[in-house]
């Protein structure tokens, strides 16, 4: 099992401590009955990946580029963006707060790194 030590790890549905995780889409949760919610969850992440829709899936060498990236490592240095991803990962109406996130000039920074990076374009050497 892969640890669930960070402080910030909360259970996708009641958001007590988890103990586990899903192993369809990875994401923690404490008891039975709150994986078997998350299972039945219409809009649950295991159903995205497993769609047939392609087109805003970004690759395993892209994800591999992102994680690679120093400008993207320098700017989540910031207590402030970790935070702001912690909030908007663990908000109930996240299309909302995404919105917000976008008006703060260092999410939408560390938002304008990661397009660059999962869609360079053409014209940009590599």
């Amino acid at each position: 099992m892969a640890s669930l030590n960070c402080s910030t790890a909360v259970c996708v549905i009641c958001l007590e401590k988890p103990k586990y995780r899903c192993p369809a889409c990875r994401v923690p949760y404490c008891s039975l009955t709150c994986f078997w919610e998350h299972k039945d969850d219409d809009d649950s992440v295991a159903d995205f990946l497993n769609s047939d829709e392609e087109e805003d899936r970004v690759s395993l060498q892209n994800l591999k580029n992102l994680g690679e990236s120093a400008a993207l490592r320098s700017l989540l240095l910031s207590p402030h963006l970790r935070q702001l991803m912690v909030s908007l990962d663990q908000a109930d109406d996240k299309a909302k707060l995404m919105r917000a996130c976008m008006q703060e000039p260092l999410f939408l920074e560390f938002a304008d790194c990661c397009l660059r990076i999962v869609e360079p374009s053409p014209n940009e050497d590599s």
